[in-house]
């Protein structure tokens, strides 16, 4: 009798950006030690890139990586909450 064996089910993989966030706030102490302050670029779990400046880091990052998903964030104690006044319709 010849036995069949059963393929493992795969967990469904989790986002791309999902799982960089997810790294980023995992190292969160650590970084706050090291880059307070500094924007931090995580690309496949490991910090690839810092700097003040998010927008020339993304363009680093663009130019390093291409398209593929990297997380960009601000590495601070409290994160900064931006309030976005909605606009009103007036009549």
């Amino acid at each position: 009798m010849a036995t069949v064996k059963k393929q493992k089910e795969r967990e469904p993989r989790e986002e791309p950006l999902v799982a960089e966030e997810r790294a980023f706030y995992k190292k969160r102490a650590r970084l706050l030690q090291r880059y307070q302050g500094q924007f931090v670029a995580l690309y496949q779990g490991r910090v690839v890139g810092h700097g003040p400046n998010d927008e020339e880091l993304a363009r680093q990052m663009f130019e390093k990586f291409g398209d593929a998903p990297f997380f960009i964030q601000r590495v601070e104690k409290e994160p900064t909450v931006y309030e976005v006044p909605s606009p009103e319709v007036v009549r």
